[in-house]
């Protein structure tokens, strides 16, 4: 099962409405991708960091202090604050530190005693839109308010899990090939947007702050967002100029729009 299915499956139990997980989970994709051992500042594919973050910590190498006091974003919602992590790790225990149950459950304590309008909202709620820009306002605070990629995701993550809770549905059987004609090329992405080649000297802020939505809510969160477009286009397969061109444009909004 995966972490977005375990998770809208264990908000559920808690009492969320459907749109009030999916909130949550569009606001967590751009956190950590909703990956419970992630660390922020890991975008290796492989995610070397994190796994190793996660040993030292089950290991006693890393002590309650360190890990509470290291400034590092950790877990599903990028907990940074020291008392924040200080309480997940009581919560949650060295054994379960990075499992997506054990901090969900975390993240439902901090929002019943913290932000009890915001829990009552998320209990009761049928918009996605509003949840994911609540939850983003109240209780992940992040540094840009980029309420439309997580929105995106969001409705990403609504056509990819069971909604009735469960495992994933099965995807429907195939039907019969049938003699089609050779198909035209596939088009560019652009879904009616006039995206232009942009790169550092863009002077444009609507089109660098989709850049910047964008590119957050794929999980590459450099101070630079320049460094971010040059660690997604060498993850990706393209080349790492810097510069945000149709296929770096494309590879972007595969996934969030």
């Amino acid at each position: 099962m995966s972490y977005e299915q375990t998770i809208y499956n264990r908000l559920r139990k808690h009492g969320v409405t459907q749109a009030g997980a999916l909130g949550i989970l569009g606001n967590w994709a751009c956190e950590s991708g909703n990956e419970p051992f992630r660390v922020q500042g890991d975008f290796n594919a492989y995610r070397t960091i994190s796994k190793a973050y996660v040993q030292d910590i089950k290991s006693n190498r890393m002590s309650a202090q360190m890990f509470q006091s290291d400034q590092k974003g950790f877990g599903l919602a990028q907990w940074t604050y020291w008392s924040r992590k200080a309480e997940m790790l009581q919560v949650c225990g060295r054994d379960r530190i990075d499992d997506a149950e054990a901090q969900t459950d975390f993240a439902v304590k901090e929002m019943k005693r913290d932000f009890p309008n915001l829990w009552q909202f998320l209990t009761q709620t049928s918009d996605v839109f509003t949840a994911c820009s609540r939850v983003c306002r109240e209780f992940e605070r992040p540094a840009v308010n980029n309420i439309d990629a997580r929105f995106a995701a969001a409705k990403r993550i609504q056509n990819e899990i069971n909604l009735d809770g469960g495992s994933e549905p099965e995807p429907a059987p195939a039907p019969a090939p049938a003699p089609t004609p050779t198909p035209a090329p596939k088009p560019a992405i652009n879904h009616n947007l006039k995206l232009r080649t942009i790169d550092c000297h863009c002077e444009n802020f609507v089109e660098f702050g989709l850049l910047k939505a964008v590119i957050d809510c794929r999980g590459y969160m450099y101070v630079d967002v320049w460094d971010s477009v040059e660690q997604f286009q060498k993850d990706h397969g393209l080349t790492p100029d810097r510069v945000v061109g149709p296929m770096t444009w494309d590879k972007l909004l595969e996934r969030t729009m």
